[in-house]
């Protein structure tokens, strides 16, 4: 295993006064490169084992496996669709338009999203929420 001194004298570059210098580049780049050697070294000495019996079969082979079991595929978000965003934006300015009147059972107002216009609607529920009830483009 590398010292860090051994690691960092990699990065080190002649500055004009002739005195060694590191950039900020190669200082991440050397972190980078100790971080990733002691985390191999503490894998080779702390493999792990099946049913965690020494001398049983190795879970990984390589330190590279077990880098490669670490990655998770993330699947990308799906694009909300219409009336998820009609709701979204028509939730976020309902305050806006709740009336003072409060026998009022049921509110309507206009709102535009990505070039469109919609008429959304809520209804009062008994115990006095507004919930989003429907939404109609407007010609």
């Amino acid at each position: 295993m590398k010292s860090k001194e051994e690691i960092l004298n990699n990065y080190y570059t002649q500055g004009a006064d002739g005195m060694p210098e590191i950039s900020a580049d190669g200082l991440l780049k050397a972190m980078e490169e100790y971080r990733r050697q002691a985390e191999e070294a503490a894998f080779n000495a702390a493999k792990e084992y099946e049913g965690g019996v020494i001398g049983g079969k190795e879970l990984f082979e390589t330190f590279e496996d077990y880098r490669a079991s670490l990655v998770i595929p993330v699947a990308t978000p799906t694009e909300p669709d219409e009336l998820a965003q009609i709701q979204f934006m028509a939730d976020s300015i309902l305050e806006l338009f709740i009336p003072q009147d409060k026998t009022v059972e049921q509110i309507s107002f206009d709102i535009r999203t990505n070039g469109k216009e919609y008429t959304v609607s809520y209804n009062k529920t008994p115990q006095g929420y507004w919930v989003f009830g429907t939404y109609t483009p407007t010609e």
